[in-house]
């Protein structure tokens, strides 16, 4: 063969393995576009060690074999970024709020705008069925502050002029809230267990709305004194008093 022909050879060999190596590589781009994950991105089964990598850069808060915790802010909120494992097998994550905040709403917002209307509307949260997740989202309002004051705000001589009643500045609400993303694999196997609950670790009931923050009630009387308790024990006495 001469030299002219076995540099054709080989160009067109070149050539060949470029396009086919090029191929592999938009096949594996492909299979991790964004319309294919499950969870920011990530999907479900990743180990441990691939979602670690896909959020390098994020300090780890809490790390055990069956759970990864970011800190992190969402749509303003800050929130818990969590991973559970079992078997070395992501099969849920979401965000669950830090602490009491007056904008954790935003989370149903955003599971509302991406979603539209939920498949089910829960007792407490909505949830929608997506092909390869269940998606959860919760809040709900875990604590109350009211300052007392000597004086009580009323409309005064403006009742006649002023178009809304003015808000009582003296309380304030927080809430807490649950963004969550399951996989419908696991979610299956929990309907078919007798007790689904003993499944479930600590974080994935809080991600699930099974655990949710107690609310609580701060009083600050004008000495300045400020006392917390359960809201639950100020229902109780309202229907005492009734």
């Amino acid at each position: 063969m001469s030299i002219a022909k076995l540099s054709s050879f080989f160009g067109i060999l070149i050539i060949s393995t470029l396009f086919i190596g090029c191929s592999t590589f938009n096949n594996v781009v492909s299979e991790d576009m964004q319309g294919y994950y499950d969870f920011r991105e990530v999907r479900w089964g990743y180990t441990q060690e691939r979602v670690m990598l896909l959020e390098q850069g994020k300090g780890v808060h809490l790390r055990t074999p069956d759970l990864l915790v970011y800190k992190s802010i969402i749509d303003q909120v800050p929130v818990f970024l969590v991973y559970t494992f079992r078997g070395k097998r992501l099969r849920s994550a979401g965000y669950m709020t830090q602490k009491p905040t007056t904008n954790a709403q935003n989370l149903i917002q955003k599971a509302i705008k991406k979603l539209g209307e939920p498949s089910h509307e829960l007792t407490n949260g909505k949830m929608w069925e997506l092909p390869k997740s269940i998606v959860y989202v919760d809040g709900y309002s875990t604590h109350t502050r009211a300052r007392t004051s000597t004086y009580q705000r009323s409309s005064g001589v403006l009742e006649l002029i002023l178009n809304e009643k003015p808000e009582d500045a003296e309380i304030t609400m927080r809430w807490d809230g649950v963004l969550t993303y399951i996989d419908r694999n696991y979610y299956r196997e929990l309907s078919e267990m007798d007790l689904p609950l003993l499944d479930l670790s600590y974080y994935e009931k809080r991600l699930f709305g099974i655990l949710r923050r107690r609310s609580t009630t701060s009083i600050r009387s004008p000495t300045g004194r400020t006392i917390t308790i359960p809201s639950q024990v100020l229902e109780s006495q309202e229907e005492t008093d009734r």
